[in-house]
Parts: C-alpha cells; structure tokens; sequence
C-alpha cells in the first residue's frame, strides 16, 4: 500500500472517531469543526486537504520509530514529526544501541578511542563490531586520526613466542604481535530525552489503540507538553515499570491495582539488529488525580514485592476497537465500572 493511501485510511478512521465522539457529547453545542481530525501531539484541527498541505501537512509516523522496528500507523503533522525525530526519537536508538554494545552483542559496534602509555592521553579514533558468531573486528582508520599519534600507538605493539611444546592448540603457537590498550566505554545517550521518547512511543501507540476519547482526556495535557518541551522536566522519572510482564498484554492495558497506579499501561517491543527490548509505560487514566500516577511508581515499585500487587486488566486489547464506532463510549463506562469498586 502507498504512502497516499495510507494517509487516506487513518485519516477516515480517526476523523469518524472524533465525529462520533463530538455528535454523541457535549462537543456538538460548542465546536464547529467539520469532518477531520487532530494531530495527536500538538491538536491542530485537519481536513482533508491538509494531507497534501505544502507548509505543514499530516504525515505518517513511524511508532516506535522505523529504526526500532516501528510501522507508520499514526497521522501526525510534519512540525510535530520533525521536532520530535530531532530533538527525542534518535536518543532512543542511540541509548540502545549503547546497551548492545557494553554487553559485546553480536551484530553491535562501539566507536571509542584507545588509550596507552605511547598515546600520551590522546585516544586513537576506533570501532569494534561484534560479528553475528560473536568475533571482534577492530577499525583504526589512518584517515581519522594524528598521523604521529597513530604510529605511536602501533609501533608499542610487542611480539611474543608460544612454543608448540607448551601449547594446547598448535594454530597458536609460533610467534604473534600483541597491543595492549584500554578504550573509553561509549556513553552519548541523554538518558532524560531518552525517557521521554519512551512516554511518546506510548501516548501515540494509547492514541492509534483508543483514538480522541483518551486525548481529549485532560489528564493527557501533561504529556503532550513533556513530549513538545523535552528541555523541561514537566513529569519526573520514571514513568516505567521495569516489571517484565508476559507477551500476551503487548498493546495498550489497564492496570486496575493498586489504587495508587490505577493507569494506561503500554507495553511494546523495541527492536535493534542486536536484540529486543520489552518497554512498559504508565499513562495517566480517565478519572480525576491520575495524572499524580508519576509521584507513586518508584515508591510503590521499588519496595520489596511491589509487583505482586498489580492487577492488569487486557479489556482493550481484547475488546476494544476503534473502528467499532457504536462501542466507542465503552472504554469509559469500562472504566467507571471499575472505579466504582475501589
């Protein structure tokens, strides 16, 4: 399928969502917006036509991004989509890519520089790749680095003797070079703009699942305006469970108990050539105080057997869909029904 016409499709679905939400609630007697519907990060109203808008048209997204294994399911607008890729999404694959490489995966690589007594404390620009049968092959392009630091650095090599007599393998045996160096361990990751790519990843994935009837929540605002000012700390960390949580509540959650963290639970898998990532997020549900969820998770999960007390409840990803326009009310009502018990 096309760009075009998948812009169509996600287009209709969610602009018959929020028709239906505004003809069948009180949005009908004080909002004149016609057939359309909103970037989910900024709530700029669209038509049609915007899709082809040359200034700021709707885009695909890729959630979670197309480098993490994402698929473009989301419509959102070009500014809203670029200043995310540029200031947040690209942390979360750096901050990954990062743990692949200090645990040696294969398939990863590490940039650094090497270090030794010829250096004089100035590093030899270098990458190490970790192949697929877990072999280190090491890069130390003249190109990139001081001529003269360069020839240092490989004139220290010593070589040394293994006498086959003495040896358990004879391929070792024989005379070799050796270079003994020590190298810095990469660390670019901005672990704050990493976590708040990990709350958009999950507020758009609570959006394609859920539609206009969980944005137009007020509870929502807090996170919409972490992910467009990443430089302010708007909600403290974490907004995660580390609890890993099995693969059939993948999507979009309840979590019923505790009280404390009635929430929207995401679960989603991020993958990297290395290995895959499990991620779960709390957002804030529908009812009043629980976007005060953020003050409660590390207390409650960093003590003892936190986790034996969460109830997950999987009614969204089970029942619920957005395009079943006559159910859309439902997840409401669900939600009231177990509120009420508490």
């Amino acid at each position: 399928m096309n760009n075009k016409k998948r812009k169509e499709i996600l287009f209709k679905i969610y602009s018959e969502n929020f028709k239906f939400i505004k003809d069948n609630s009180s949005l009908k007697d004080n909002f004149d917006k016609g057939f359309g519907c909103f970037c989910p990060i900024c709530l700029d109203f669209f038509v049609k036509e915007d899709l082809e808008d040359k200034i700021n048209p709707l885009t695909l997204e890729h959630n979670p991004p197309q480098s993490l294994g994402g698929k473009s399911s989301i419509l959102t607008c070009k500014k809203c989509n670029s200043d995310a890729g540029h200031k947040i999404d690209n942390e979360i694959l750096t901050a990954l890519l990062e743990i692949d490489a200090l645990h040696f995966k294969p398939n990863s690589e590490i940039k650094t520089q090497f270090y030794n007594e010829s250096t004089d404390g100035k590093g030899v620009n270098a990458k190490i790749k970790i192949e697929e049968d877990g072999k280190f092959l090491i890069n130390i392009d003249t190109k990139n680095n001081n001529p003269k630091i360069h020839k240092k650095f490989f004139d220290s090599e010593v070589q040394e003797y293994n006498s086959p007599l003495f040896s358990n393998d004879i391929s070792k045996s024989g005379w070799s070079k050796k270079l003994n160096f020590t190298f810095d361990k990469p660390n670019k990751t901005n672990e704050r703009l990493a976590s708040i790519s990990l709350l958009k990843i999950a507020y758009l994935m609570a959006f394609e699942k859920l539609g206009y009837l969980y944005i137009f929540n007020k509870n929502t605002e807090i996170i919409r305006e972490q992910i467009k000012h990443p430089e302010k700390e708007i909600i403290k960390n974490p907004f995660w469970i580390t609890y890993q949580f099995p693969d059939n509540l993948l999507g979009v959650n309840i979590i019923t108990k505790p009280r404390e963290l009635r929430s929207i639970l995401v679960i989603f898998n991020l993958k990297t050539k290395s290995d895959s990532y499990k991620i779960s997020i709390c957002l804030p549900g529908f009812s009043e105080g629980d976007e005060k969820i953020y003050e409660k998770i590390k207390d409650i999960l960093c003590q003892g057997n936190g986790f034996q007390n969460i109830e997950v409840n999987n009614y969204i990803n089970s029942e619920y869909n957005i395009k079943d326009i006559e159910k859309t009310f439902r997840l409401v009502q669900f939600w009231e029904s177990f509120v009420e018990k508490q």
